[in-house]
């Protein structure tokens, strides 16, 4: 790079020009000593034949005048190219210089000897004046350069941190859904990125009891995760003691959760909604409590659904929340939906613009019918699945999505454990 005037010698305050020849004769020496005499500038012959010593002179010059038309073989000896990697302004002096025509890479310039010296000493008066913005902006570009790569590996980092983090919530999920006295369950769940602020368990509370969790905290993203992990590992479901042990009602749960939410809360108040069902699998009567949580679904095997409403408001908000309770009895063949909100925009209203804001509303409920005569809980999670799949080409998925679904049939035995069918994407 060419030494700042600042940094150069009074002697040398004169911008200093190399001018070197690419054809035979001496003309390159009449333009150094013109350029001297009569403009004012330091202009010297590069003339050195070692290459440190030409790089030393282009260097410590300020622009570069090339005596004779350049060709793709000169515009490769050293000097030249010691001057391009430098960004130092390159001058061509050369007859029949064609208006408009396209420079050599490199050239900055071109001039024909017959416009005279004085067009000459202009042109490089000019380029050395724009150098100061060149070289500016040549030191934005290498900083942007520099600051993008270390975004880019900061943005690598997190992104891998995130798959860490879906990998152990993942984890937190059930493996196994317990089936016992003909009841069977399935789930499905979708994060809308890489972790979820839903999760669902299906608890074996001994060989008669069931219970069946969705927890859903308010927002997205990484806190709503943690949330729901700190959330489920304080879950009770039951008072245990050396002798006996008693399953907890549902309100109960839900209010032992709440307790513990408040108990944690800090300067950020932190809500979530949740639903929790108990089946007694030798009358299959079913006994839910909700906190801010959509209802749970009954859905009856010749296509009808009822919403079990409760009352309760979110988890986290007031100590002394009172959760109620309903309580009915299964029906053979019947199916019970846990669901998060994230449903409420999940089917689009027919013909909405995939750009236009989705607001909630109550298509999903359709689509939850479409599958009622699923023979299995797995099944009826395999079509919704398969619905969203199709939702998805047009329309993101742009909450967490949580359903589980547990039925009465027949053909499952008394007792037995399924894998659950939980399915993911990312």
């Amino acid at each position: 790079m060419p030494i700042p005037l600042e940094h150069q010698s009074l002697r040398h305050l004169a911008p200093r020009v190399a001018v070197l020849s690419l054809q035979a004769g001496d003309t390159h020496e009449t333009v150094a000593r013109v350029l001297s005499e009569r403009f004012n500038f330091d202009a010297r012959v590069v003339s050195h034949s070692d290459p440190v010593q030409v790089g030393m002179a282009i260097r410590e010059t300020q622009a570069l005048v090339l005596v004779g038309a350049p060709t793709k073989e000169n515009l490769r000896r050293p000097e030249i190219e010691e001057a391009v990697s430098g960004m130092i302004p390159i001058i061509a002096l050369y007859s029949d210089v064609v208006a408009g025509q396209e420079l050599p890479a490199g050239i900055s310039f071109a001039i024909d000897p017959a416009q005279g010296p004085e067009h000459l000493a202009t042109a490089i008066s000019a380029l050395i004046a724009r150098q100061q913005e060149v070289l500016r902006l040549q030191f934005e570009a290498v900083s942007a350069m520099r600051f993008s790569g270390g975004l880019s590996s900061e943005m690598d980092n997190i992104q891998e941190e995130l798959q860490l983090a879906a990998s152990v919530q993942r984890e937190f999920l059930p493996r196994i859904l317990p089936s016992i006295g003909g009841i069977a369950s399935a789930a499905l769940w979708r994060p809308a990125s890489y972790v979820s602020g839903d999760i669902y368990n299906v608890i074996r509370l001994d060989e008669h009891h069931l219970g069946f969790l969705v927890i859903d905290a308010v927002g997205h993203g990484v806190p709503a995760a943690l949330l729901t992990l700190i959330v489920s590992r304080g879950i009770q479901t039951k008072d245990i003691t050396s002798t006996s042990y008693r399953i907890l009602a549902p309100s109960e749960t839900l209010s032992r959760i709440n307790s513990d939410m408040l108990s944690r809360a800090g300067r950020t108040t932190r809500f979530a909604t949740a639903i929790y069902a108990v089946i007694d699998t030798r009358n299959h009567r079913v006994t839910v409590a909700s906190a801010g949580h959509p209802a749970l679904l009954r859905l009856r095997l010749g296509g009808n659904y009822e919403p079990v409403k409760t009352h309760g408001g979110l988890l986290g908000v007031f100590e002394d929340e009172q959760f109620t309770e309903q309580t009915f009895d299964l029906e053979l063949g019947d199916k019970l939906l846990f669901y998060s909100d994230g449903f409420e925009q999940a089917f689009p209203e027919l013909g909405q613009d995939p750009s236009a804001p989705r607001l909630p509303n109550r298509r999903y409920l359709d689509v939850f019918n479409e599958f009622s005569a699923a023979a299995s809980p797995q099944d009826f999670i395999a079509g919704i699945n398969d619905r969203l799949d199709e939702e998805s080409q047009d329309f993101p998925q742009i909450d967490d999505l949580t359903l589980l679904c547990a039925g009465w049939s027949d053909d499952v035995p008394l007792d037995q454990s399924s894998v659950p069918a939980h399915r993911l994407r990312h």
